[in-house]
């Protein structure tokens, strides 16, 4: 393992290791609560605005940030993909037009309108929040998609296995989808990060979930106003939520490393290396 990977996986053990076994170990915080940004009898790091203990609300309030998070911009990227692939393939300009310029228009509109108004219509369900930011999503995706696919479905090896008579599903589920991984699962970690920062804006403007949830996005917006009284109800959670997302897109470039890079480098290493 490299350093560098050793270092990604390090970050981002930590913020997946609160959200996951979290909820077992803040079993052991007290149930009563305590004065507001005052001292906790159970960590250093105080309570927050509730009186609740700052360590055991981090480390409960991972599951619902990180679920949402990833189940959003999983369905996000599903659409943009079938949309942004579609429309790369599309045998007449009139289809592409017809995907892709709806594409266009939603990408005119900004992704906290999209937001407000499914927060405001549904009176802040978290459902709709979730399908607002993944929306929001859609379209920067199909578009990234789109100029990714673009090379690889109409070039030479996708017009060599189509003449040696392979089917759709291999040409496309195999070979396509191979030679895409590497910017896909790059743009991926991308996404992920402008989700949180939507569902962080959300809650900053009061339009995300239960303002009493101990999700980390939640935290930072709820205790914000206390950062210099009590910095850790604000810098803990937002710590988890940064860790989380630089270590996913370290782990992501490190593990679909360049081949050309690679090479390059071993070139400059020399053959005795």
């Amino acid at each position: 393992m490299t350093a560098r990977r050793g270092l990604s996986v390090a970050l981002l053990a930590v913020p997946l290791l609160c959200a996951l076994g979290g909820p077992v170990l803040a079993r052991g915080a007290p149930g009563e609560r305590s004065a507001p940004f005052g001292p906790s009898p159970w960590s250093p790091f105080g309570t927050d605005r509730l009186g609740r203990d700052v360590l055991a609300a981090a480390l409960t309030g991972g599951q619902t940030f990180l679920v949402v998070g990833v189940l959003t911009v999983l369905g996000a990227y599903l659409a943009g993909f079938l949309i942004g692939v579609a429309a790369a393939a599309a045998p007449w300009m009139w289809l592409e037009d017809l995907l892709m310029r709806p594409v266009d228009v939603l990408l005119c509109i900004p992704a906290l309108l999209i937001i407000m108004v499914a927060a405001l219509r549904t009176e802040g369900s978290a459902v709709a929040i979730a399908c607002a930011i993944g929306l929001a999503l859609v379209a920067p995706i199909a578009r990234f998609v789109r100029m990714a696919a673009a090379g690889v479905v109409h070039g030479p090896v996708m017009d060599a296995l189509r003449m040696q008579g392979e089917t759709r599903a291999y040409r496309y589920g195999r070979y396509a989808l191979r030679e895409m991984a590497r910017p896909l699962a790059a743009d991926i970690g991308v996404r992920f990060t402008a989700a949180v920062y939507f569902l962080a804006s959300a809650n900053f403007l009061g339009l995300g979930f239960d303002t009493t949830s101990t999700d980390w996005a939640v935290s930072v917006a709820a205790n914000k106003d206390a950062l210099l009284i009590a910095p850790w109800s604000v810098v803990l959670p937002a710590v988890l939520i940064v860790l989380l997302a630089v270590g996913t897109n370290l782990l992501v470039d490190d593990l679909l490393p360049d081949p050309r890079g690679l090479a390059a480098g071993a070139r400059r290493a020399g053959p005795d290396a």
